[in-house]
C-alpha cells in the first residue's frame, strides 16, 4: 500500500471507531445507511470511473441481491453470513446477462438500455413484493453485529474490504484493461484484448458489489420493499456518484453521506425530499463539465499539486536520456517471404471508393512507408488491415493465414499490432502498467524499449507525459509484444525534428533486433526516406507508386499528387 493509502485507511478506521462510540441510535442508523449507499456507489465507480460504462440499474442489482437473500432465508435455515455469497453471485450472473446485449451500446444508449432493464425488473419482480414481506420473515444480521453499533461497524468493515479489493483489482491486469477500454475500445482491441470480455467483467464485478449492498440493506431493516430499488433510486445514486467521484473511497463515502443527510435535512426544513435528486443531478452535470472524477478527483489533484507540482514530463524526463545510438553496421537483409499480403482490397463509403483494388506485400522484417495526400486512403488501409473496417472485396493474409474475417483483437493476438492517428494511451495508468498490458505475455523487454526510445521511468504516470512522448509510448506498445508486423500511424506527430530523428534511429534498431516488420504512415518524408526500404504511395485509394524511397519520391505521379497537378 502507498503511504497516502495507509494514512487514509487509519483515518477511516478511526472515524468508524469514533462514530460507533459517540453517535446515538438515530445517527448510527443514518451512518449505517450512508455506508450501505456508499457500497452501491462503489459499484458505480467500478463500472463508470474504471470502465467508462454508464449504467442506470445499480440499485436494481442491489435489489436482486436483497431478493435472493430474502428468498433463501425464507426457504432455508442458512445464517446471514452464509447468504452473502448468494447475494453477490446472483446479481453478478444477471450483470453478465445484461451486459451481453448491451455490449454494442455506449454512452446514452447504454444508459437507456439499463434504465429500461431497471424498470422491467421493478415492474415484473419487485412489484409482487419481496420474499418474507407478507409473512413477516425478518432477515437478521449476525449475532455479533445485532445491535445498531455492531451492525454499523460490520457494514463499515465490509465497505472497507470492498474498497481495498477494488483498489487491488484496478492494479491487476483486469482493472488496467478496464482503464484501457474506458480510454479507447479500438486501442484495447488493437492490443489483443477482447472488448466483450473486458466490459462483461466490469458489469459482473459492479453488479456483485451492488448486490452485497442490497443484502446489507435488507439485514439493516429486516424487511424491504420494492420502493427502495426503483429506477429513480439508481438515477439518484448515479448522479451522486458522479458528483462526488465514487471511483475513490472518499467520493463513495461522500455520496453515501450526502445521499442520506440531504433528504433528512430537507425534511427538517419542511421541503420535499424529492429535491435531493435534483441537487445531485445538478452536481453531477457540473462535475462532468469540469472533468471526470468528481469532487474526490479534484481534492486528490489539489493534494498532488501541493506536494510535488503538476509538471509535464518531456521525452528527456526521468533519468538522463540519451538518444539511441546510430547503428554502425548495415541493416540485416530483409527476408524474401511476405509476412502480410493484401490482395485486391477495396473499400467504399457509399459512392466514395476509399480503397480501389489495392494489392501489396510486406516482407518479414521490412520497413515499408505509406504516404500520400490527405484523404488518399492511408488510414482506411490500416483500419482494414487491422480489422476495424470490412472490405467489400479482397483478402488479407498474415503469415499465410487468411485473417480477412477475424476480429481486431484476434489479429493482434496473431501478431498484427497498430497505433492510431489520435493517441489512445490510458491516462490513468503509468508507463510500466500500459506496456505490461501491451506486451501480451511476451518476454519482458520493457526496460530495453524505455532506454532505446528515451522514455521516462516505468512508474511515471502517463497523464504527466506530453503529447509527443505519449505517441512514442504508443509505438512502444505496438512493438513490446514483438509482433510479426506493426502498423504505426504517424508516430512522430508532435515531436521536434531532433526527436523525430532519434525516434527513427531507435525504431530501426528495435525493429531489426525484434525482427518486426513495420508499416509506417508518416508525413515527415525525411523520416520515411531514412528509415524505409520500400515506399508505397496512395492517391484516391489507388497505389500510384511502389519502390525505393529515391525512386518513389522522384516519380512524376507522386510529385503531381502532392503538388495538386494531377491530370
Amino acid at each position: 500500500m502507498r503511504r497516502a493509502e495507509v494514512t487514509g485507511t487509519v483515518a477511516y478506521l478511526a472515524a468508524v471507531v469514533g462514530v460507533s462510540q459517540l453517535a446515538g441510535p438515530f445517527w448510527l442508523f443514518l451512518f449505517t445507511s450512508a455506508v450501505i449507499t456508499a457500497m452501491v456507489a462503489v459499484s458505480v465507480g467500478v463500472i463508470y470511473d474504471s470502465a467508462g460504462l454508464l449504467s442506470l440499474c445499480q440499485m436494481t442489482f442491489a435489489g436482486i441481491g436483497a431478493w435472493t437473500v430474502g428468498w433463501l432465508h425464507l426457504k432455508t435455515d442458512l445464517p446471514f453470513l452464509a447468504l452473502i455469497p448468494f447475494a453477490v453471485a446472483a446479481p453478478l450472473a444477471v450483470g453478465v446477462a445484461v451486459g451481453i446485449p448491451a455490449l454494442r451500446l455506449r454512452g446514452q444508449n447504454l444508459a437507456v438500455f439499463t434504465l429500461v432493464f431497471s424498470a422491467a425488473v421493478a415492474r415484473v419482480i419487485f412489484a409482487d413484493g419481496f420474499p418474507g414481506l407478507i409473512q413477516g420473515n425478518r432477515v437478521l444480521p449476525p449475532s455479533f453485529a445485532s445491535g445498531s453499533k455492531g451492525y454499523f461497524v460490520f457494514c463499515a468493515i465490509a465497505l472497507g474490504a470492498v474498497a481495498v479489493a477494488v483498489t487491488a483489482l484496478r492494479r491487476l491486469r483486469m482493472g488496467r484493461w478496464w482503464s484501457s477500454v474506458r480510454s479507447s475500445e479500438r486501442a484495447t482491441a488493437a492490443m489483443g484484448r477482447s472488448v466483450v470480455i473486458t466490459k462483461l467483467s466490469a458489469f459482473a464485478v459492479s453488479a456483485g458489489i451492488a448486490g452485497l449492498g442490497g443484502a446489507l440493506l435488507l439485514a439493516q431493516n429486516g424487511i424491504v420493499s420494492g420502493a427502495s430499488f426503483q429506477p429513480i433510486e439508481s438515477m439518484t445514486i448515479l448522479t451522486a456518484a458522479l458528483m462526488f467521484g465514487a471511483g475513490n473511497l472518499e467520493g463513495a463515502l461522500l455520496a453515501g453521506l450526502f445521499g442520506q443527510l440531504i433528504p433528512n435535512f430537507l425534511s427538517d426544513l419542511g421541503l420535499p425530499r424529492d429535491i435531493a435528486p435534483m441537487i445531485f443531478a445538478t452536481g453531477g452535470v457540473i462535475a462532468l463539465s469540469r472533468g471526470e472524477g468528481g469532487l474526490s478527483a479534484a481534492i486528490r489533484g489539489l493534494w498532488a499539486r501541493s506536494r510535488d507540482g503538476a509538471v509535464a514530463v518531456a521525452p528527456s524526463a526521468g533519468e538522463p536520456a540519451t538518444a539511441a545510438p546510430p547503428r554502425s553496421s548495415p541493416r540485416r537483409p530483409v527476408a524474401s517471404e511476405s509476412v502480410l499480403e493484401v490482395d485486391d482490397l477495396s473499400v467504399a463509403y457509399g459512392a466514395i471508393r476509399a480503397l480501389d483494388s489495392v494489392s501489396l506485400s510486406f516482407p518479414e522484417g521490412g520497413f515499408v512507408g505509406l504516404i500520400g495526400p490527405n484523404g488518399a486512403g492511408k488510414s482506411t488501409l490500416v483500419d482494414t488491415l487491422s480489422g476495424f473496417v470490412t472490405p467489400e472485396q479482397g483478402r488479407v493474409r498474415l503469415g499465410g493465414e487468411d485473417i480477412t474475417g477475424l476480429a481486431p483483437y484476434k489479429r493482434a493476438q496473431l501478431g498484427l499490432r497498430r497505433t492510431f492517428q489520435q493517441g489512445h494511451t490510458p491516462r490513468d495508468l503509468n508507463i510500466g502498467g500500459y506496456l505490461d498490458l501491451a506486451a501480451g505475455g511476451q518476454p519482458d523487454v520493457v526496460g530495453e524499449l524505455l532506454h532505446r526510445f528515451s522514455l521516462p521511468d516505468e512508474t511515471t504516470p502517463i497523464a504527466r507525459l506530453d503529447v509527443g512522448t505519449r505517441r512514442v509510448l504508443e509505438a512502444c506498445g505496438a512493438l513490446v509484444a514483438q509482433p510479426k508486423i506493426a502498423l504505426l500511424d504517424e508516430p512522430t506527430a508532435g515531436l521536434s525534428v531532433p526527436d523525430s530523428a532519434a525516434f527513427a534511429d531507435a525504431l530501426r534498431i528495435v525493429g531489426d533486433d525484434f525482427g518486426v516488420a513495420v508499416l509506417l504512415i508518416e508525413h515527415d518524408l525525411d523520416v520515411v526516406a531514412s528509415l524505409c526500404d520500400t515506399v508505397v504511395v496512395l492517391d484516391f485509394g489507388r497505389v500510384i507508386a511502389n519502390g525505393t524511397p529515391a525512386e518513389v519520391l522522384r516519380a512524376p505521379a507522386v510529385v503531381a499528387a502532392y503538388l495538386g497537378t494531377r491530370e
